[in-house]
């Protein structure tokens, strides 16, 4: 068990509920860094093929400080 643990809350496992980072990238502020290059890679692949998304923005990767576990149906 105490692996599992280690996996999930530390350097393996990347959360939805996070961006797709590891918590230890979240916890010591990698985050941020990781967030800039996805949204530079995003906004360059827009630019070069503008077919792909028309009228839609791309997606924007931001750090997100409320995580809510089973959030309530709407």
């Amino acid at each position: 068990m105490g692996d599992f643990v280690h996996w999930y809350n530390n350097t393996k496992h990347m959360h939805s509920s996070i961006g797709y980072v590891t918590p230890h990238q979240m916890r010591y502020g990698h985050a941020s860094a990781i967030f800039e290059q996805r949204n530079a890679t995003l906004q360059r692949a827009r630019e070069l093929n503008p077919e792909r998304w028309g009228a839609r923005p791309a997606r924007t990767w931001e750090i997100n400080r409320e995580v809510v576990l089973n959030p309530a149906e709407k």
